[in-house]
């Protein structure tokens, strides 16, 4: 259990210096598909700059992306710690 424990900060420390470095611009060039067939934005666009706003501690910045995150955020930190969580003590009840 000690092996996956130190990996999950390992990972999750590699993956928040990633994370943080990554640029936050208003120029970046939308990948969302919707946007590009309709010229529309879509009930999720702006989400990755809001999730990397929320990174940056930038709250309001976040929210004028898009105010989903205040919802969409703390489901996602669940989920990932969740599955961590079954990844690691999987392990205890299967010895």
């Amino acid at each position: 259990m000690n092996k996956k424990l130190i990996l999950f900060m390992i990972t999750n420390f590699i993956l928040l210096i990633i994370l943080y470095n990554i640029p936050i611009e208003n120029s970046m060039e939308s990948i969302c598909i919707y946007k590009r067939i309709v010229g529309k934005e879509c009930f999720n666009c702006g989400m990755t700059r809001a999730f990397l706003s929320v990174l940056h501690l930038n709250f309001n910045d976040a929210i004028r992306y898009n105010w989903k995150v205040i919802i969409v955020f703390p489901y996602t930190i669940i989920i990932y710690v969740y599955s961590w969580y079954k990844y690691i003590i999987k392990e205890k009840y299967n010895e």
